[in-house]
């Protein structure tokens, strides 16, 4: 490994130093807020509402640590000239204010008025820098790298439309309308598949032919790879939409966006893995940074292949396991260990001995988090119940995250940032080179991911229903029973165990990493006291008739626009609804001392 550099006192060196411990400060922070989430399934959390915490880890998470490192590698490694760089310190300052805004006010009030201000604020600076640097890249050679990286810059831009589309639609159509939930998807599938995704890719090519550009195989040309792209990241975005709006067509729609990503991935991935193979060796903590972030860009590719029949589509996204896992996987696992590793190669990040340290516990964690996360979503479709002490143990591992940052955010403090205009040749030609036991460790850690994931898509039941959602709620008088097919329900007064257990394993699997079986309120409220509530009529029917009930019931039209998240439909049984019932009887009466009080409302 080679020595730190010399210090560079210019501006533009300072610059370099600032922006990336901003972004780990960002990132730490973020992090505390995903512990702090954890922590809200084991323990209180006084003076926190789960929702505003999920709005602010998520916030930090994609627009402080996202941006700033996605931005920051491609400013600092493309933008050769001091003079150039000055330009971007307004930029720098713009983007750390308004993430400081949203850090404070999002945990305090969620989505309010100085949130999305500091929001709107970070959006109008993101389109400067997007202005900046695509001025400032125009010099670099054409390739496929330069195109991916361009266009990562035009998926950032085309993702904000959803943010800006959020205000209009609330006010005009209400935080009701599918077209509100879509807009909130499009800004996450851009951000993600296309912004991230394109821009770790174009680096990571860049950086390893630095004076020339992939060879696609079979004589496939780089345009009909990037076509493969693009078509991948429109179509997939499909079953985003399908979540709020199920409709068949758009499940083949992805499908056909998949397949197109799969092969994409396939023809980009495979000189990357083969060229990697003729370089010399280095450290192991950066193979294994770069090998577990490549490593879960194809496994994210494997997974939504997996995708492509709607049954499972629709198991996939029902237990959130998965959905936070599959998060996680790219922006974790993928962008942030792939980009970070290219930022220590052109030493912008720190890589001292106790970087070494704070990057093996970051991978350790993210590594040992996913299989949590899967290995308990495979258990719940398998209604094999929850892991001894799940939550604990992942709270735990969890807690690696913002110890193993802070630890890398005063690695980077003590930094000497190379001068973007130095070249280290014995730091670049030892650079690169996988440890083949190395290699196939994460291969095997990874393929057992996927299987996770492949299995939890093939089973759990009868087929979707697919209701296509009205584009304007209708006006109806409230029902207290409800609207679906459940008119009547007869309650003995003893508890019946054997439907209660049935149940509780149903509750387990699809419903308890939005709800809590006590008061406290996560994605959505907690089940204590609902019967005593609500008609148990009208509770089968928010189960087994979702989509109608959220469209056309004014109780459940109330409920979703305090959540702010609409309830996924779970293809539950009147049978698996009535055994939800009962154990939400026992539940009460365990909690509260009596049940069934809203049975006569």
């Amino acid at each position: 490994m080679a020595r730190q550099a010399i210090k560079d006192t210019t501006p533009s060196g300072m610059l370099t130093k600032s922006w990336m411990v901003w972004a780990l400060i960002f990132f730490f922070v973020a992090s505390i807020f995903g512990l702090a989430m954890r922590i809200f399934f084991v323990a209180e959390l006084p003076f926190f509402e789960y929702k505003s915490l999920l709005h602010a880890h998520s916030h930090l998470a994609l627009l402080g640590w996202g941006f700033m490192l996605v931005a920051g590698v491609i400013t600092f490694t493309m933008v050769k000239s001091h003079n150039k760089l000055l330009k971007y310190r307004k930029v720098f300052w713009g983007i750390v204010i308004s993430n400081l805004g949203m850090m404070v006010s999002f945990p305090i009030q969620g989505y309010g008025a100085v949130s999305i201000s500091f929001n709107a604020v970070f959006l109008l600076v993101s389109y400067v820098w997007a202005y900046f640097i695509l001025k400032d890249i125009k010099s670099h050679k054409k390739g496929i790298s330069l195109s991916l990286i361009k266009f990562s810059i035009y998926w950032l831009l085309l993702a904000s439309v959803g943010l800006w589309a959020i205000a209009p639609i609330s006010s005009l159509l209400g935080r009701l309308h599918p077209l509100y939930f879509m807009s909130v998807q499009w800004f996450l599938h851009f951000q993600l598949n296309g912004w991230f995704v394109y821009a770790a890719l174009g680096l990571l090519i860049k950086y390893i032919w630095p004076n020339g550009d992939i060879k696609i195989p079979f004589g496939i040309g780089e345009k009909a790879a990037l076509w493969l792209m693009h078509l991948s990241v429109l179509l997939t975005y499909a079953l985003a939409v399908s979540w709020s709006t199920p409709l068949t067509a758009l499940y083949y729609l992805n499908a056909l966006g998949v397949s197109f990503q799969i092969m994409a991935y396939a023809l980009i991935l495979r000189p990357i893995f083969y060229k990697l193979n003729a370089y010399n060796s280095i450290a192991f903590w950066l193979k294994l940074m770069l090998w577990v972030g490549l490593l879960s860009l194809a496994t994210k590719a494997l997974i939504q292949f997996s995708l492509i029949i709607p049954a499972f589509a629709s198991i996939a996204y029902t237990i959130r396991n998965f959905v936070i896992g599959f998060l996680h996987l790219i922006m974790l696992g993928a962008v942030s260990l792939i980009l970070s590793f290219i930022a220590i190669s052109h030493r912008i990040f720190s890589y001292d001995k106790l970087a070494k340290l704070a990057w093996i516990g970051l991978v350790t964690s993210f590594v040992l988090s996913e299989i949590l996360l899967f290995g308990q979503g495979l258990m719940l479709w398998l209604a094999l119940g929850f892991l001894p002490q799940y939550h604990l143990i992942l709270a735990i591992v969890s807690a690696l995250f913002p110890i193993s940052i802070l630890l890398l955010t005063f690695s980077m403090t003590r930094f000497k940032v190379a001068s973007s205009q130095e070249e280290d040749p014995s730091f670049h030609s030892n650079i690169l080179k996988p440890n083949k036991s190395i290699m196939k460790n994460a291969i095997y850690v990874f393929v057992a991911v996927a299987l996770f994931s492949l299995s939890s898509c093939g089973g759990g039941g009868e087929s979707q229903q697919n209701t296509a959602t009205t584009t304007k709620p209708k006006v109806v008088e409230a029902n207290p029973k409800g609207i679906g097919e459940i008119k009547s329900v007869t309650l003995n007064d003893e508890i019946d165990d054997v439907l209660a257990a049935k149940g509780k394993a149903i509750l387990d699997m699809k419903c308890t990493a939005c709800h809590q079986y006590d008061s406290r309120r996560l994605v959505g409220p907690g089940f204590e006291g609902v019967t005593n509530r609500r008609r148990p009529e009208w509770i089968m029917n928010m189960v087994t008739n979702v989509d109608v009930m959220l469209d056309e019931d004014p109780i459940a039209q109330q409920l979703l626009e305090e959540c702010l998240t609409r309830m996924p439909n779970q293809n539950i049984s009147v049978g698996d609804a009535r055994d939800i019932l009962e154990y939400l009887r026992k539940n009460d009466e365990k909690l509260t001392g009596k049940k069934d009080e809203g049975k006569n409302l």
